[in-house]
């Protein structure tokens, strides 16, 4: 098996779009850069919102983790999945005497490993880009935190909050990899994968129209059962001071990552719908 996971590693990086999304990582950055500069002139030196160096790597994953980041799990799951599903490259795999769920097995940690190596450098990135284009304080203000946060207290809260971040994106990725498998083309799994997306967005706007009806704490608890939702407002709420709603929005995470794990696995288990 870990020759497997060594084989689908390098195979991954023998693709040139593997390439193509980490040498975007810097291009990201420097846009997310780019926009915060101009969001500063709104904004005073004690807003949580004002892009210093110390907080820009939590405020440029914050702008790229709904849309880059679910694009590129996208595209992972749909190249490496779907589209060798389709050009017979799993069956090449599977003549060396892998069963098609040890194939996916290894596929999955692969991608795993690439997101959690993607995660890392653009949060080294973030650091090195935000020390050169924002002011370098020794303190600043930090969401739902009364209190001024020091460099390292920033350090360690921006640790955790790309480790929760980490949580969003491994559910998302049982998500995007269900549809991917299930998917008979890659147009398919990627229409299908956007349309999802689509919909959890659609599905957070319309469900404010209903907040007088349902009541502040279960449209919260609804509205919070969204990956995208948890991933644009959530992990600031369950890193707050009061640590709103953490446990339900990480029940929710680990609920879909077992449900979505489990589907995998009855879906790989009958390899001949597939193959």
């Amino acid at each position: 098996m870990k020759q497997l996971i060594i084989s689908e590693w390098e195979r991954l990086w023998k693709r040139k779009t593997t390439w193509l999304l980490f040498v975007a990582i810097p291009i990201l950055v420097f846009a997310a850069a780019k926009y915060y500069q101009k969001q500063n002139l709104s904004f005073t030196k004690n807003d949580p919102q004002f892009a210093v160096a110390g907080n820009f790597p939590i405020l440029g994953l914050s702008e790229m983790l709904m849309t880059a980041f679910n694009i590129i799990i996208l595209l992972l799951a749909a190249f490496i999945i779907t589209d060798e599903y389709r050009t017979g490259q799993l069956r090449m795999v599977m003549i060396r005497s892998y069963s098609f769920q040890k194939v996916f097995f290894a596929k999955f940690i692969v991608m795993v490993g690439v997101l959690t190596l993607y995660l890392i450098i653009y949060f080294i990135i973030s650091y090195l880009i935000g020390s050169l284009m924002f002011s370098r304080p020794e303190a600043y203000s930090q969401f739902y935190h009364k209190d001024s946060f020091t460099l390292l207290e920033g350090f360690v809260y921006n640790l955790k909050f790309y480790g929760v971040a980490w949580l969003t994106l491994l559910a998302m990725s049982c998500v995007l990899i269900f549809i991917a498998t299930i998917s008979y083309s890659t147009t398919t799994a990627l229409g299908a994968g956007v349309g999802f997306l689509l919909l959890s967005l659609v599905f957070q706007y319309t469900l404010r129209l209903f907040q007088p009806i349902l009541g502040n704490e279960m449209t919260t608890k609804l509205y919070f059962s969204s990956i995208l939702a948890i991933q644009t407002e959530g992990i600031t709420a369950m890193l707050s001071e009061n640590a709103q709603q953490f446990s339900w929005m990480y029940y929710i995470l680990i609920g879909y990552i077992l449900l979505f794990g489990l589907f995998l696995f009855f879906v790989t288990r009958k390899k001949d719908n597939f193959l």
